[in-house]
């Protein structure tokens, strides 16, 4: 599925589609409290405490939790400067209340296609606990997130662990149809949390998404994030990867035709990092915000997860009944996340990250078996982890 927060409509591969209804397997492990501000601590020193896994999702060694290690082997991504706008982001549909009503969500085909996604088209593809007056507006003009927001989606199931998860979701009026294309049921809160979403990589809706309290004043990012990039111009393919790696387990349906980057290790499912070589306080930042998203990308790295389809860089951003990071960061910082100009400070900013980013090229599934099992030793692509693992 082609990510397309503004105007391009993907063609969506049916049979690939369907697959995402298989159920698998679960891991688990014990749940525990929730953090204090101050154990989210920056650097090589201990993360002290426990978690919400409700704001800090999934085993400790899930690829969206383990940082990156010493022995990572760094291709340079030469990623191309964004044109059309300063930064944008992918904001992710987070529903996790399970006490919520019950609520039955229904087929909706419109997808990308500029129809509004407010009705139901079918029958009721699963039910969910949902807030009775959240709304997740529909396609079109008016919609804040652009004309066609991917809204990837996660919604906890009244057992407080399962999750649905699918794209794009709508519900277009308060106690109105929710609808969804597609969804999968096969991951939980407490378990590895690999499959999900978003479309173009089949990655968690969840996982690597920034949360309301991360990108603020004083905030920290402790987890791997996830970001879109414009296929066209970074993406590679060929017929031997099929345009992506693992994590990922497939790539957009249009790949052979729409992907057109230069640098092999840069397909979907990429781990993008700054290298540990990069001195974050000498990058020149100009904003206090870069430089929270510049130490997540140097600890823990973004993978790449769709296409964003036009000249931006795209970030995945919490968007639940809490409320949204877009309003959050505006909140704390006094400017836009999403500027459309491209020569404004934080502008400026995401170009000098994106620009620095390199491929964690060592990291694939047999290194994360060797890494997941070493117990807080090892980091994404081996070695010592820049900081702790989370507890």
């Amino acid at each position: 599925m082609k990510s397309c927060l503004r105007t391009r409509a993907p063609v969506w591969d049916v049979a690939r589609g369907l697959l995402v209804f298989l159920v698998c397997g679960i891991l688990s492990f014990t749940i525990m409290a929730p953090p204090t501000s101050d154990s989210l601590l920056h650097g090589a020193g201990a993360i002290a405490g426990a978690r919400d896994l409700l704001l800090w999702p999934f085993d400790r060694a899930s690829i969206w939790n383990l940082p990156i290690g010493a022995n990572a082997v760094y291709v340079p991504a030469s990623i191309r400067q964004a044109t059309q706008w300063g930064m944008t982001t992918d904001p992710d549909v987070l529903i996790l209340t399970p006490n919520a009503p019950l609520t039955p969500v229904y087929f909706n085909s419109d997808g990308w296609s500029h129809r509004n996604r407010c009705r139901a088209e079918g029958g009721v593809l699963f039910s969910a606990p949902i807030p009775s007056d959240f709304v997740v507006p529909g396609a079109g003009p008016r919609n804040p997130d652009g004309t066609t927001p991917n809204y990837a989606t996660a919604v906890l199931a009244t057992d407080g662990m399962t999750l649905f998860q699918g794209q794009p979701f709508a519900r277009c009026t308060a106690g109105g149809t929710a609808t969804i294309w597609w969804f999968q049921k096969n991951e939980r809160l407490d378990g590895m949390g690999n499959s999900g979403g978003h479309g173009g990589s089949m990655l968690s809706s969840i996982g690597g998404t920034i949360r309301l309290t991360e990108l603020v004043l004083g905030g920290v990012i402790h987890h791997a994030l996830k970001v879109n990039l414009f296929g066209a111009e970074n993406y590679w393919y060929d017929s031997a990867t099929q345009g992506y790696r693992w994590p990922a387990t497939t790539a957009d349906s249009g790949a052979a035709r729409n992907y057109g980057g230069s640098v092999r290790a840069l397909r979907m499912g990429s781990l993008l990092a700054l290298p540990s070589s990069i001195d974050v306080n000498s990058m020149g930042l100009e904003t206090d915000a870069a430089k929270i998203l510049a130490h997540a990308f140097q600890d823990y790295g973004a993978y790449t997860v769709d296409d964003a389809a036009w000249s931006v860089y795209a970030i995945a951003t919490e968007f639940s009944p809490r409320g949204k990071v877009e309003d959050n960061f505006v909140s704390s910082w006094g400017f836009s996340m999403r500027p459309q100009s491209r020569t404004v400070p934080w502008a400026r900013d995401m170009d000098r990250i994106f620009g620095a980013l390199n491929v964690v090229d060592n990291w694939n599934e047999a290194m994360w078996q060797t890494v997941s099992s070493s117990n807080g030793a090892q980091g994404a692509g081996g070695g010592s982890p820049r900081v702790s693992w989370a507890p």
